[in-house]
């Protein structure tokens, strides 16, 4: 027990003397450089210095201390960014340490550097560079997450899963859209189905008014078979409720093979279109969607009530009202930009969904966060 007692007694003397050290240590933080940044050099300095003194790893000097001490010594901090300089103001203000930094907007990315100068070796001791997305309104977390990783301090969960960061070279990253996630429209129908739509219930028709203009509401959920730098190949599925203010029951499935660039968000897709509808077996009296249209199961009827008899007309399939539920197959071509805000992908495609009797004409568009690898 004595062993036991002295062991602890001496980690916690030497644990709590290696924090007395470290915290004994002054600092001072000055002119962290800026780059395309939203933020200015005073600002970004500002932000160094708080999330440094948040650590309790040193004593960092005040900002208006450190303004008195620039003053009295008469020096100039406008371009100081060199070692020399740095070492200068750490020598004048009499501190063990000069916490230096940059932040750069690189594009696609904003680059956070965090550097520890030791004034009495003049080197420096402790460098840590970190990538992030460009948004710029956590640049204050990026500064906290790279002055913990230069300070060897774990960052938490919570705080790296708010951002999203690379490891790799800011010269050449490889980022992937993912646009998996809701979606809605608006489509005009054209052709023969708009004129079906529009007749009157008793010819077969739904009874809405001209033009026939349809919502759309759905998911795209989509997986790429190929990437190549900023170029994808994609495999996208979309399911959509269609009509559901016209008090239609009509479902779609779209199978596409689509193609985009993630440098730009253009895409463009291509594939077959599945729609249940409502359709029936029937004829035209007159050949033409102008003459009335009857059902096969209607002109049967009137035949066993007056007499067997030789129907003239062609049979055709149609959609109909007062038909029953089937499978209806077309062909669909889109074209769209996927938009950025944040973490925020925007989708918005123009579509074009052709088939026997007609088509639709729409835009669609969703969202989604944004998921970079």
């Amino acid at each position: 027990m004595k062993n036991i007692f002295f062991y602890t007694l001496f980690a916690f003397i030497f644990f709590s003397n290696i924090k007395f050290n470290a915290q004994s240590q002054s600092a001072a933080v000055l002119s962290v450089y800026t780059q395309s940044a939203k933020i200015s050099p005073e600002m970004a300095e500002s932000v160094l210095r708080v999330e440094m003194t948040k650590t309790e790893q040193f004593k960092v000097i005040d900002k208006l201390d450190m303004k008195e001490i620039l003053e009295e010594n008469q020096i100039d901090i406008t371009n100081c960014y060199g070692k020399k300089c740095l070492l200068r103001v750490g020598k004048s203000a009499g501190v063990d340490k000069v916490i230096t930094g940059s932040i750069e907007n690189l594009g696609k990315k904003i680059v956070i550097t965090v550097k520890i100068l030791d004034v009495a070796s003049e080197s420096y001791d402790k460098v840590a560079i970190e990538e992030f997305i460009n948004l710029d309104s956590e640049i204050q977390n990026m500064v906290k997450i790279v002055v913990n990783k230069s300070l060897g301090i774990e960052n938490s969960k919570e705080i790296l899963s708010t951002l999203v960061y690379f490891n790799q070279p800011p010269e050449t990253p490889t980022t992937y859209i993912k646009n998996n996630g809701p979606r809605m429209g608006l489509s005009y129908v054209i052709g023969n189905t708009s004129k079906i739509l529009s007749a009157p219930e008793t010819n077969g028709g739904w009874g809405h008014k001209n033009p026939v203009v349809m919502s759309q509401l759905g998911y795209q959920f989509e997986g790429s078979y190929l990437s190549a730098g900023d170029f994808q190949a994609l495999i996208e599925g979309m399911i959509f409720l269609n009509g559901i203010e016209k008090e239609m029951f009509s479902p779609s499935f779209a199978l596409l093979n689509g193609f985009r660039s993630s440098k730009n968000g253009w895409e463009f897709g291509f594939g077959p279109t599945f729609r249940l509808t409502k359709m029936a077996k029937g004829y035209y009296l007159g050949d033409t969607l102008g003459g009335s249209y009857d059902v096969i199961d209607d002109w049967r009827l009137a035949s066993e009530w007056n007499g067997p008899g030789i129907n003239p007309y062609e049979d055709k399939d149609r959609i109909d009202k007062r038909g029953t539920t089937r499978l209806k197959t077309g062909w669909v071509w889109a074209i769209g930009r996927t938009f950025h805000s944040g973490y925020l992908n925007i989708p918005v495609n123009l579509f074009y969904s052709s088939g026997k009797d007609g088509g639709y004409i729409g835009l669609s568009m969703g969202f989604n966060i944004a998921k970079k690898d």
